[in-house]
């Protein structure tokens, strides 16, 4: 007999075997159809085991569907939360910068309160305005003020501080002026020695000192005397404080008289506005002299 016979002959007993293992297991799936369930009345034997079986797969299945919708859940309330303190803290910097700006502002009312009650020997104040910026280059002494057309203010108007004249605004804008400091090089002022009476001119050295010119050789001015603006020269009012004597010596035909201003120039904050002298008919150009 030939080799695949042999096989033939040897697979036959495995297939039967095979097929009558799967004869038993049908049989006992149809039994187990019928045969009622131990406990349940209603159900077979062969759904009891079914249940039986898928009952922890069912749970394993719940609890997964459980987690992830817990994790969606979470996911979705942390990205909830996250927008809610960005949100937050958006408003927490809104807040603070309008509590600042208040703050600012109070402030700044209290010390033109302040400013505009020392100023109240000063003739003819007008309002009180802060100082933004100064300005200090080649000789030049200028500042921006924080007022301008729409507070009523008009190129020509003086400005000054308690302590003593400050300069001019030169150029007015809708909310923001230029104003010529005293200590600039092309500004000047009618001034008057307190003492003795005798008038001058006052004028900037642009290095943060003050010059009395014009007074003569014979006039018995003396370092400490106190100069004040003599309102000659149709643009600075009478009687406002610019400084005192700090030395006198003997020019060729004028006694050359330093004088240290009263105003406190390398700290100005804010100024008073003071009326413009009736004098002024226009508007005053930038850079010309403030005086004779």
């Amino acid at each position: 007999m030939s080799t695949s016979a042999n096989e033939i002959l040897q697979g036959r007993p495995r297939r039967s075997g095979l097929l009558l293992v799967c004869v038993l297991a049908f049989c006992v799936l149809v039994l187990s159809a019928q045969a009622p369930g131990a406990g349940r009345p209603r159900g077979s034997l062969l759904q009891s085991w079914i249940l039986s079986v898928s009952a922890p797969i069912g749970r394993a299945v719940s609890s997964f569907s459980r987690g992830v919708s817990g994790l969606a859940d979470s996911t979705a309330e942390s990205f909830t939360a996250r927008e809610e303190n960005a949100r937050l803290r958006q408003e927490l910097a809104r807040k603070d910068q309008e509590l600042f700006q208040l703050r600012a502002r109070l402030a700044q009312e209290d010390r033109q309160k302040l400013l505009l009650s020392a100023g109240a020997s000063l003739p003819s104040v007008k309002m009180a305005a802060p100082v933004l910026l100064v300005e200090g280059r080649a000789g030049g002494q200028n500042a921006l003020i924080g007022a301008g057309s729409s507070s009523g203010l008009v190129p020509g108007s003086p400005i000054a501080v308690p302590e003593g004249l400050v300069g001019r605004l030169v150029t007015v804008g809708t909310t923001v002026s230029r104003a010529q400091l005293l200590l600039d090089v092309t500004a000047a002022a009618g001034a008057r020695i307190v003492k003795t009476g005798e008038l001058g001119v006052i004028r900037g050295d642009g290095r943060g000192g003050l010059k009395l010119n014009n007074v003569a050789t014979t006039s018995r001015v003396a370092a400490g005397d106190a100069i004040e603006s003599a309102g000659i020269d149709g643009i600075y009012p009478r009687g406002v404080p610019i400084g005192r004597v700090e030395s006198v010596s003997r020019g060729p035909m004028f006694l050359e008289i330093r004088v240290a201003p009263s105003a406190p120039f390398s700290r100005l904050t804010d100024v008073l506005v003071l009326e413009p002298s009736p004098a002024i008919a226009g508007p005053v150009g930038g850079g010309g002299s403030g005086g004779p």
